[in-house]
């Protein structure tokens, strides 16, 4: 069923400042029309960079790591957040390695023994930083002591060559590699007790890949699972809003694109920073359904994204384009699952969250109306509810089975 947000009539400005205005007004509109589509097939923006190119939301266990490599203090890492400081800080932070050596970034709300914990998967070129909202709610509602026991533990976590995580070798920017880096984070910070897995965009597509790897899970440790803004499939076949002319533009220059951001990855950052402009323009437009968004969230997705090297986004589009999951969705009906999209996504549209829905018969579908692709930031009262939902119905579910 689709839930019925609250819409705030809002002045229209005049002249919109879409993707399509931006790139017709830009000289080298196929190049970056190329490049902006390459990094934006998975999930939140282009290969988008602004003014504040290179800066990073980190965790704070990293930053000492990183502080004699940069003039900026921890304060100004984390300004960009808009919650400010009203922001929920982790209370612990951890490295995780995977199997193949890699760091990952690890922060986590609520007592280690929680009778739940909830796992978090953020999307691509983005970080952990994009469930800003939901951290700060969900804690205050669930993993905090209230007068009563902690609901539940909140653990978020970077992917692989996103946020502060470290980068593994080109041939692991798969799927797969980050299912198994899933795996390892429950297994090492998860090892008692029941999950539920909340993954955003290609962090939907890493639990699809922990189905297709581990099924035995779903069911037993993983007692629910949130699918937000994602896909089964058929990436390489999405537009992004774009007219049929420029996705054919855009289709013609993307080999070009993704050989330059990994092999030539320094004249691709600068080439971003140029088109600093025009590209934050396109993020704007492709993550959010309101040309009018607050300003403060559009530089958050600005910021996060900056922080993405562009030769990983040039790595991981392959796994994006080549996906295939509808056969790992399976798993998935033996848990409560809740799928959840915007109606004007334009990254990755609703048909593709309904072609879910048709395979997960008993999931609750929530459509939230004038949201775009970054719904977790533009409407977050109403997937913070939607997720509180998930959370009591997994609970509920788990209690009634037999012992």
């Amino acid at each position: 069923m689709a839930t019925k947000a609250k819409k705030t009539a809002k002045p229209k400005p005049a002249k919109r400042t879409g993707l399509t205005g931006a790139i017709a007004r830009h000289p080298a509109a196929g190049i970056i029309g190329g490049v902006v589509g390459l990094a934006a097939a998975g999930t939140a923006a282009g290969v988008a960079a602004n003014r504040i190119s290179g800066r990073r939301v980190r965790a704070a266990e990293l930053f000492d790591e990183f502080a004699t490599a940069t003039e900026h203090t921890e304060a100004e890492f984390r300004r960009d957040d808009p919650l400010g400081p009203a922001s929920r800080a982790a209370d612990r932070t951890a490295l995780v390695q995977t199997d193949d050596g890699v760091l990952l970034s690890v922060e986590e709300i609520g007592p280690a023994r929680a009778p739940l914990t909830i796992v978090f998967v953020h999307g691509y070129t983005l970080s952990m930083a994009s469930w800003t909202f939901q951290r700060r709610t969900l804690a205050a509602e669930l993993a905090t002591a209230n007068g009563h026991r902690p609901d539940a533990r909140l653990v978020f976590y970077d992917q692989r060559g996103h946020g502060s995580s470290g980068r593994g070798s080109s041939e692991n920017s798969t799927i797969e590699q980050l299912a198994r880096d899933l795996a390892t984070v429950l297994e090492t910070r998860v090892p008692r007790g029941p999950v539920i897995l909340v993954g955003h965009s290609m962090g939907g597509m890493t639990i699809m890949g922990l189905a297709a790897l581990h099924p035995e899970l779903f069911g037993s440790k993983v007692i629910g699972v949130a699918l937000i803004s994602t896909s089964s499939g058929n990436i390489a076949d999405l537009t992004f809003g774009m007219p049929e002319l420029l996705t054919r533009v855009r289709a013609a220059v993307f080999p070009v694109a993704a050989w330059t951001m990994r092999r030539r990855p320094a004249f691709a950052e600068r080439t971003r920073r140029m088109a600093a402009d025009i590209v934050s323009a396109a993020t704007r437009s492709l993550s959010f359904a309101d040309s009018d968004v607050d300003p403060n969230l559009a530089h958050y997705v600005d910021a996060m994204i900056a922080g993405t090297p562009v030769d990983v986004i040039a790595e991981f589009y392959p796994a994006l384009a080549g996906l295939d999951h509808t056969g790992s969705l399976t798993p998935l009906r033996a848990v409560p699952t809740l799928v959840l999209t915007g109606d004007k996504d334009k990254m990755i549209p609703k048909e593709h969250s309904e072609r879910i829905v048709e395979l997960l018969p008993d999931a609750e579908f929530v459509v939230v109306p004038d949201a775009g692709h970054m719904v977790l930031l533009e409407k977050p009262d109403e997937v913070t509810e939607a997720l509180a939902a998930l959370v009591h119905r997994a609970g509920a579910e788990r209690a009634a089975r037999p012992a």
